[in-house]
């Protein structure tokens, strides 16, 4: 009945306007943004406010929170009343920071470092590995390598949280930058970088072919023997495809781009099933070349065509426990799974590199 006050012990939502028991976690709220033990030190307000800034409009950041744009907009308008401060620039198309917003924006991070700070320093003294890692992987060493060893880590410690995530090599670079990943796999390192890395798998690029496919007897390949030939590509959004085009244009072949997919399962896939070739390191076909459903065959001109999949960390950020754990269970594999799939393992200038 409108206007009927809630029923005793019940509280107004002021977001759904809907009446719902008074609880202690806020789990149970539909509006309630997804939290991490970092987020619970934000407010509320202040979590909807940075997650709208890295979105760069109300409409996206609602999509991501899983809240709707009227509740983030008032949060956020409350905020800024408590600061006396406007902190967006709302426009048609973009949100945008104002000066103030900045500033703010930067506290909420700096507050959120300092939270995975004392959490870290906190686990130091029990020493035993829990609380939440967050991984980020190029897509290349997700299906075999990552995902066996994330099981083996999970069951090892099922105490730990792990977030995993999918990206391109830049962006999984950037959120390590930003602290929103705390170990990162990324695909060939600008030689000058700001990371720590932890260790290195190195091989040549493949022509991957399926079985019945001409090449797939062939011990290793020219890229001048396929000029013409038909390819499955990644788009441009993979470093892996910009290494495709440059060692094209260095040793001037021309390939018929066939088809341009938007994720490396997809190239396989298409290859496994018909006479089309791609290029891949064998390290992220290792699971469809060990069942014998695809052929890696190296390409000659070495000297350009290297691949290398890095671990890497921020140098100067706290690592926890879980954390430290974590690297040393991915670092040693990767020396083992270069050596699996083919690369004869050496100490500096190897195919696989291991640091710890």
């Amino acid at each position: 009945m409108a206007g009927r006050a809630p029923p005793r012990g019940h509280a107004r939502c002021l977001t759904c306007r809907a009446d719902r028991p008074k609880v202690r976690s806020r789990a149970n709220h539909p509006h309630t943004p997804p939290h991490t033990p970092e987020t619970d030190m934000l407010s509320t307000a202040m979590l909807y406010f940075r997650e709208t800034a890295r979105a760069g409009s109300l409409r996206r950041a609602a999509e991501q929170l899983g809240v709707a744009p009227s509740a983030i907009s008032r949060q956020i308008a409350k905020l800024e009343g408590e600061l006396q401060a406007a902190l967006l620039d709302r426009r048609a198309n973009r949100t945008t920071l104002t000066p103030a917003g900045e500033l703010v924006l930067a506290h909420a991070e700096q507050a959120l470092q300092s939270s995975e700070a004392l959490r870290g320093a906190l686990q130091e003294l029990s020493g035993e590995p829990v609380g939440t890692v967050r991984i980020g992987s190029i897509e290349g060493m997700v299906g075999h390598f990552l995902a066996n060893n994330l099981a083996r880590f999970q069951k090892r410690h099922p105490q730990v949280k792990l977030q995993a995530s999918v990206v391109g090599s830049r962006a999984v670079l950037e959120a390590l930058q930003e602290g929103r990943i705390d170990i990162a796999l990324a695909f060939n390192l600008p030689e000058r970088h700001a990371f720590r890395e932890h260790a290195r798998l190195e091989q040549p690029l493949c022509a991957i072919v399926a079985p019945t496919h001409p090449l797939a007897r062939r011990r290793s390949v020219s890229f001048s023997e396929l000029e013409g030939r038909r390819v499955a590509l990644p788009d441009r959004s993979f470093q892996i495809r910009h290494l495709v085009d440059r060692i094209a244009s260095k040793t001037q072949v021309s390939l018929e781009l066939a088809i341009e997919t938007g994720t490396l399962d997809m190239a396989k896939g298409l290859v496994r099933n018909s006479d089309l070739i791609t290029f891949l390191p064998r390290y992220a076909a290792l699971h469809e070349v060990s069942n014998g459903d695809l052929c890696a065959v190296p390409l000659q001109e070495r000297d350009f065509a290297a691949t290398a999949a890095s671990l890497l960390t921020m140098p100067g950020r706290r690592q926890s426990p879980a954390t430290r754990a974590l690297l040393e269970m991915l670092a040693t594999s990767m020396g083992r799974y270069g050596a699996g799939s083919g690369a004869a393992p050496r100490s500096d200038s190897g195919n696989t590199r291991v640091r710890k």
